[in-house]
């Protein structure tokens, strides 16, 4: 009897004992995970701030050339072009001013420092611009354009790539840390399981008679299941959020080279962007979180009149980037986009005022091998929609295959 009293208070012991070995191994399993996802969270919308903001400088970047264009071709005056260029810069070095570079790798850091120094290069051959000639003339216009093309537009274009390039490496570090916390919680959840696992055998080997011990085994089992779902969900999210627009919830630009990039070589497909005119206004007038509120409004419409017959993408500020379905003719995407467009330009309520903008956009029917990758895509697009927009805007035009 007082063997058997024994035997019973040893396995007691191990019960107890192992039921804090699971415990603890719980406990520790629920604070790494924690901890790994909100590194993961963090490290996302870290970049995802550094990146939108870079993406607003880019736009703003674009938004003075377009005023240089227009002094430029003569449609305005030097007055009014250097009011408005040199309020957009004062902007810009604020915004500029407000990034930490410190942030961003020492790759991406040196990326966008030298951005800023060809920013800085930009703005002085600006104002060489201004003096290169009298813009009320026609030899004036001429000894500007001249100047403009070999000057001061290889400054913005080369700005804007470097640009391009820190939002590419931060967007690719983000990735390669995502990828070091995901081995780093396969590595715990091994040994998490090998854990598990050893306890489990500790209790069969000690009481494998026991109906208790095998009701404890499968709850166990039953809860580990629910704690990897709750991981597969974990980084489910952290994967939508890198490739997900979080002002509109569209999908952003680097979804569409995800999304594009396999199709270059062998599809063709019909694809399209869209940009509101001079929404730059609506800031200036309005401030930054109506302009928010717009985009976000515009962007629901958007998901709510045309996600049927086309994935829809917001790639840069306020521009929109529809990839429609491959059952979509040319003819179709073409109809399609002058309803996009239609939709867009309509008025909206927000904050209980009524706003309305033109919007400009540009198709491009692909054929398979036209582009090397997606960026020179969309430059093609950019380029058709900027001509648009430099004689008038509010119209859409078609992308000519080379």
């Amino acid at each position: 009897m007082a063997k058997n009293n024994e035997t019973a208070h040893g396995s007691s012991r191990a019960y107890w004992l192992t039921a804090l070995m699971l415990t603890i191994t719980t406990i520790l399993n629920g604070i790494l995970v924690g901890l790994l996802y909100s590194r993961t969270v963090a490290a996302s919308q870290k970049s995802s701030l550094t990146m939108s903001t870079i993406n607003s400088l880019n736009g703003q970047l674009l938004d003075i050339n377009s005023d240089i264009l227009l002094f430029v071709s003569g449609s305005r005056g030097l007055e009014a072009t250097q009011q408005n260029v040199d309020r957009k810069i004062t902007n810009f070095d604020k915004e500029a001013g407000n990034l930490n570079s410190d942030q961003l790798s020492k790759t991406a850091s040196g990326r966008y420092n030298f951005a800023i120094q060809l920013f800085e290069g930009y703005k002085v051959t600006i104002n060489e611009l201004y003096n290169a000639g009298d813009s009320t003339t026609e030899e004036g216009l001429k000894k500007i354009a001249q100047l403009y093309n070999n000057e001061v537009y290889p400054f913005q274009i080369a700005t804007s790539e470097m640009f391009n390039g820190t939002i590419d490496i931060a967007s690719n570090e983000t990735g390669e840390l995502q990828k070091k916390g995901f081995r780093l919680f396969i590595t715990i959840e091994i040994a998490i399981v090998g854990i598990y696992l050893l306890s489990l055998l500790a209790v069969y080997f000690m009481a494998k008679a026991a109906k208790k011990s095998q009701e404890a085994l499968a709850e166990r089992e039953k809860n580990l299941a629910e704690v990897d779902a709750k991981l597969k969900s974990t980084r489910q999210r952290a994967s939508d959020l890198a490739l997900s627009n979080l002002l509109t919830g569209t999908k952003n630009r680097y979804a569409l080279t995800q999304d594009l990039t396999p199709r270059l070589e062998s599809d063709r497909f019909n694809i399209a962007v869209f940009d509101m005119d001079n929404f730059r206004s609506i800031n200036d007038t309005y401030g930054y979180e109506f302009g928010d509120e717009y985009l976000a409004t515009v962007a629901e419409m958007l998901k709510e009149q045309f996600s049927s017959i086309a994935e829809i993408y917001c790639i840069t500020g306020n521009e929109f980037c529809f990839l429609f379905n491959r059952d979509i003719s040319e003819n179709q995407a073409m109809a399609h986009a002058q309803n996009i467009r239609n939709v867009m330009a309509s008025p909206f309520n927000i904050m209980n005022l009524s706003v309305q903008l033109t919007v400009s956009g540009a198709v491009y029917h692909y054929l398979p091998g036209d582009c090397l990758n997606v960026n020179s895509l969309l430059v093609k697009l950019d380029t058709a929609m900027r001509n648009v927009k430099l004689n008038g805007g509010n119209m859409i035009t078609s992308v000519m295959n080379i």
